[in-house]
């Protein structure tokens, strides 16, 4: 057979999302926590334990997703392995605390490999004397994503006692996990789990720590094909990384986008994140898995995770901090106001965003523009002079304009566009399982993608209201999350004043 995107698209099938769960971030951090100490994003607000002194006998829970542990109270110290999030340690001695906040530890449980060492350390500040769940959700937006019509929506509570419905103010396509039927000990691997869940923490340009996916971007690595690529580009060795060998690593570079959201609790390992290609693309490569000819020779969904557009994952990281709420849930959908009032005069929202290098930094263009100090002029200079490298023919002015966007004020912008967002919500029609073929379930928007039947099919989700009416989850649906909760009771459309029903 010819070379062609078939290929890359079967290699994108394999992507294992249980590795995510058992991988370090590289050295992403939230605003809270130091970089050189911890591996993945810290927890956006959360407070350790005070100055008083501390019961040597007490549980402390682990704050950040995962944290080094130390041999020697010092971030420079050799680690000895990872502690997850809500991993248990009691703290040995605790009158003495070490600089840089460092205090000796007794592991208590973990599922972690920790190297066996006399003493092991962290910050004090990674400590928390509660359970890290962010049950209690005080913020105004949060997102839910319907794995039977592979869509992600983001909704605004319009009453704080919330009596009335919520407002969308976002959605988008996703690509969700593969339709496999896999045993109890394989819990993740496969078909997206369902469940009440709320955001850990987000990473920039995530890769797996064994190197087979490299970076989107880092840097010393090689250029990622240029916007337009067929798909093949990103798997070529050219774009892979070397060792210290020369020798190449990787099988599928930027596999996991710009950005990565992590979930909680007992999300095992299913994350949402971006996709190969630049924001210039916008939704080529998640449509193609939709494509029959794609899924007549592979299953090109995820092995669990939600997949979506570098430029829809963006704007999520824009709007989604640490303690969102994220729902799965497996409904049919439908509109609890038909004439959709709440959205006749509304205007549509285009968001301009700006990606750079930068781990540290979000994509929102005014955000970056005064971050780095870059004048409007200059953001301008930027969008042409890379328009022009990437339409002209001209060797020499194409090596001319890389030597300026290498340089200041250029040097820390890879991108600038604009996401057009779709703020107004539109119902995917079910198709009942009993209908169709497993293959024809796959192609476009039957939704129904894992081929539920109608008796297997309870309540109903209204997209325009965010709230969900006799709902529950599929039996035949593997769920996660908050074990005593299918879904918040602020989406119980039962509970709305029956005059607004």
């Amino acid at each position: 057979m010819k070379k062609n995107f078939l290929i890359p698209m079967m290699i994108l099938s394999t992507l294992s999302n249980t590795v995510l769960a058992q991988e370090i971030v590289q050295n992403q951090t939230e605003t809270t926590v130091n970089p050189a100490e911890t591996t993945g994003p810290a927890i956006e607000g959360s407070q350790g334990p005070g100055t008083d002194e501390v019961d040597a006998q007490k549980i402390y829970f682990i704050k950040p997703r995962s944290v080094n542990v130390r041999q020697a109270p010092s971030a420079k110290a050799a680690s000895m392995g990872v502690l997850w999030m809500n991993d248990k340690v009691r703290i040995v001695d605790s009158a003495t605390v070490y600089e840089g906040g460092f205090v000796q530890i007794e592991i208590v449980s973990t599922t972690s490999k920790i190297t066996p060492s006399e003493k092991y350390f962290v910050s004090k500040e990674y400590l928390s004397e509660k359970i890290i769940d962010y049950r209690e959700f005080e913020g105004k937006l949060f997102a839910v994503v319907n794995v039977a019509t592979e869509t992600v929506r983001v909704y605004e509570r319009q009453c704080a006692d919330n009596s009335c419905a919520h407002k969308m103010v976002m959605e988008a396509e996703v690509v969700v996990g593969e339709d496999i039927e896999l045993s109890k000990t394989e819990k993740g691997k496969g078909r997206s789990i369902l469940g009440s869940f709320r955001v850990t923490g987000w990473t920039k340009y995530y890769e797996d720590a064994g190197g087979h996916y490299p970076s989107w971007y880092k840097d010393g690595y090689p250029a990622v094909p240029a916007p337009g690529d067929s798909g093949r580009g990103w798997f070529d060795k050219d774009v892979m990384p070397k060792d210290a060998n020369g020798k190449t690593e990787g099988s599928m570079r930027g596999a996991f986008g710009w950005y990565a959201m992590f979930l909680g609790p007992e999300a095992y390992g299913q994350w949402t994140h971006g996709t190969i290609g630049w924001g210039q693309d916008k939704d080529k490569y998640v449509a193609r898995t939709k494509k029959p000819i794609v899924n007549l020779v592979s299953n090109p969904r995820s092995s669990g995770c939600t997949r979506v557009t570098n430029e829809t994952i963006a704007y999520l990281r824009q709007m989604l901090p640490t303690g969102t709420p994220v729902i799965k849930i497996y409904a049919k959908e439908a509109l609890l106001d038909s004439t959709l009032a709440a959205y006749t005069n509304q205007s549509p929202v285009n968001w301009k965003y700006a990606l750079t290098k930068d781990k540290q930094l979000k994509a929102d263009y005014e955000e970056v523009k005064a971050s780095l100090k870059i004048s409007e002029e200059d953001m301008n200079k930027f969008f042409a002079l890379r328009n022009e490298l990437l339409t002209s023919k001209d060797k020499k002015r194409k090596a001319e304009i890389n030597t300026i966007l290498s340089q200041k004020p250029f040097a820390q912008l890879l991108e600038i566009g604009e996401y057009n967002v779709d703020n107004k919500p539109d119902v995917i029609e079910y198709t009942p399982g009993e209908k169709m073929s497993k293959f024809g379930r796959k192609i476009g928007k039957k939704g129904n993608v894992y081929g539920m039947k109608t008796e297997e099919m309870q309540g109903t989700f209204y997209v325009d209201a965010g709230m969900l009416e006799n709902y529950t989850h599929p039996t035949k649906l593997e769920t996660g999350g908050f074990a005593d909760e299918i879904t918040p009771q602020w989406m119980d459309a039962l509970k709305l004043p029956q005059a607004t029903k």
